[in-house]
């Protein structure tokens, strides 16, 4: 359909312009029109090029972005050595290969991540010890950088969401983490409220994803 629509608007240019030039430049024009449109139908049917990030402490993505996954944020053990330092963003319905069940003593353990909240600011401190789920997106957009200490975009970026930095606890005893971005419009996963203290952590500074 693209390709008939392209070849009737050429002959019509054509057959009107009456200037060599004229055509060329109408041509010019009428490809980057058409570029627009793949574009489009590329977006809408989910193959777009864009950039994946995690959107943290949310099941859902922005409106202009699509959900790859939802899940359970998960890393190491706060008091325990070794393992990786970042945290994942692990999916609902996990895929097995060759493992074997039971204790593993030399392997890298993964625990789940609960909110340390104790005041109301600036979430309530009902979020407290409750589970944290995350959301992997995909953007329409070719770049996504986590902006720390802002709450607004810099010129020529959109913004995805914001919210606040959290991390482990700075207190002895507490192996660090990453710094990950949790939405400031926070949810739990229901049900996940044991106080498990595995892997806590608490809110920072604001942040900006663009």
């Amino acid at each position: 359909m693209l390709k008939i629509a392209l070849i009737f608007l050429l002959s019509y240019v054509n057959c009107r312009a009456g200037k060599p030039g004229c055509l060329k430049n109408h041509l010019i024009k009428e490809m980057e029109r058409n570029l627009k449109d793949l574009q489009s139908m590329h977006v809408h049917n989910g193959e777009n090029s864009g950039e994946t990030y995690i959107r943290w402490g949310k099941t859902s993505c922005p409106e202009e972005s699509t959900l790859v996954y939802d899940g359970y944020a998960a890393g190491k053990h706060h008091g325990i050595g070794g393992s990786g330092s970042n945290i994942l963003c692990l999916p609902k319905k996990p895929e097995w290969k060759d493992y074997k069940d039971g204790l593993n003593t030399w392997r890298g353990k993964l625990y789940g991540i609960e909110y340390e909240i104790f005041q109301n600011k600036p979430y309530p401190n009902t979020f407290h010890d409750k589970d944290i789920p995350c959301a992997v997106c995909l953007s329409t957009r070719s770049t996504v950088l986590m902006v720390p200490g802002r709450l607004t975009c810099h010129d020529g970026w959109d913004k995805e969401f914001s919210g606040y930095l959290m991390s482990q606890s700075s207190t002895d005893g507490r192996t660090p983490s990453e710094y990950i971005c949790v939405d400031e419009q926070l949810e739990s996963v229901p049900g996940g409220d044991s106080n498990r203290n595995e892997v806590s952590c608490i809110q920072w500074k604001p942040f900006v994803e663009v």
